[in-house]
């Protein structure tokens, strides 16, 4: 089988977040098709891959192979060429690399992957903007040219309630990428070091855990890493930043590659990201799988975290609520700062099944 994927950011490009994980993920373990992903030849923030060939088909792993395109070449002609069986096309709102793909007039399936777009909370931002895309989206009848693509059952329904319930949508969650478990570092009483991985947005509310750090009184340094996004949203970030208490110690080291993501995890006790939607959270499951416990809204799949003691499920309407879980990890002895990070291991391990995703990207690519 062909699989022809779109999007329009691949590895080495990184700073577009987790879509962009997503693939690598399912180029790693999927292997029952022969992939081929086109993309661009930038990363998000336009700068140039110059590490790898462009234009032309660049061989990924033994079963993909990536086009990274500076536009010479159309889609169209491309997607002719290789005839693929499915076209898996990823995100909604990009017409070169998300609607152009949906009028190729071969015999290859349509797909598309929603990938967390359709949430509310993602739908929140530039609302108007989307809202009048996706009336054009229907009014164009591109929703009757395919299929979609959930990786959650929640999802899915996002999904029928913007194209409609008689929508066909798989369901087929992402495959994570696991790392090994990691030791916790030595710290202090009343001590903390807290970590977010993740693209600077109003999305992943990196200022509301600014906000409930001014309440901490406990000793907390705060790891940031990720691209700028949303550049108004990170000054009003660094206007908070000014105002912490001296308890407080606040690090941005920008963009991280995904290898040191591994690096910075075990620099940390804990992983805070009480985001307003995530489709599924790649940093989030890496730190489960880490052994670190994960400080997190009700908005992801990773709910039920305190009966499993691998972190908290915050109110983002309360960052009282955010206060007291830091302050609850920065309590911990060692001895509960352990058993936090055994049940953030078996967490990751209990929420992740492989046989069983690979048999959902089955049913989606291929028994159909």
């Amino acid at each position: 089988m062909k699989l022809f994927i779109t999007y329009e950011y691949f590895l080495p490009a990184y700073k577009a977040g987790g879509p962009v994980q997503s693939l690598a993920n399912l180029a790693a373990n999927y292997t029952n098709a022969n992939i081929y992903i086109f993309c661009r030849h930038t990363d998000m923030d336009g700068s140039v891959l110059t590490n790898v060939k462009h234009d032309e088909w660049v061989t990924y792993n033994h079963h993909t192979k990536v086009y990274y395109t500076t536009g010479k070449e159309t889609v169209y002609n491309v997607l002719t060429t290789i005839n693929p069986d499915v076209v898996f096309i990823n995100g909604i709102f990009s017409p070169r690399f998300n609607i152009k793909p949906l009028f190729w007039t071969g015999s290859g399936r349509k797909i598309v992957s929603a990938r967390g777009m359709l949430h509310p909370g993602a739908l929140s931002q530039k609302s108007l903007k989307k809202k009048l895309y996706l009336v054009a989206y229907k009014l164009l009848g591109l929703h009757k040219k395919c299929v979609f693509h959930a990786t959650t059952e929640e999802e899915k329904g996002y999904i029928q309630n913007t194209f409609g319930s008689d929508t066909t949508v798989y369901v087929a969650p992402n495959f994570p990428n696991v790392i090994r478990t990691l030791p916790m570092p030595a710290r202090e009483a009343g001590s903390l070091r807290l970590l977010s991985v993740a693209l600077i947005s109003p999305m992943k509310n990196i200022k509301l855990v600014l906000e409930a750090l001014a309440a901490c009184k406990a000793n907390v340094v705060y790891d940031i890493y990720g691209p700028v996004k949303d550049a108004a949203y990170w000054e009003e970030c660094k206007t908070v930043i000014t105002t912490l208490p001296q308890n407080i110690k606040v690090h941005y080291h920008g963009a991280i590659p995904p290898h040191q993501v591994q690096d910075a995890l075990a620099a940390c006790h804990c992983f805070i990201l009480p985001s307003k939607s995530e489709n599924f959270g790649h940093a989030i499951y890496e730190a489960f799988a880490a052994g670190r416990p994960v400080i997190t809204s009700h908005n992801t799949p990773w709910n039920d975290l305190e009966k499993y003691r691998a972190g908290f499920n915050v109110d983002i309407n309360n960052t009282s609520t955010i206060a007291n879980a830091i302050e609850a990890m920065a309590a911990a002895d060692n001895n509960a700062m352990q058993q936090y990070s055994n049940g953030a291991v078996q967490y990751a391990t209990d929420k992740i099944d492989i046989t069983s995703i690979k048999k959902s990207y089955d049913a989606m690519f291929v028994n159909t």
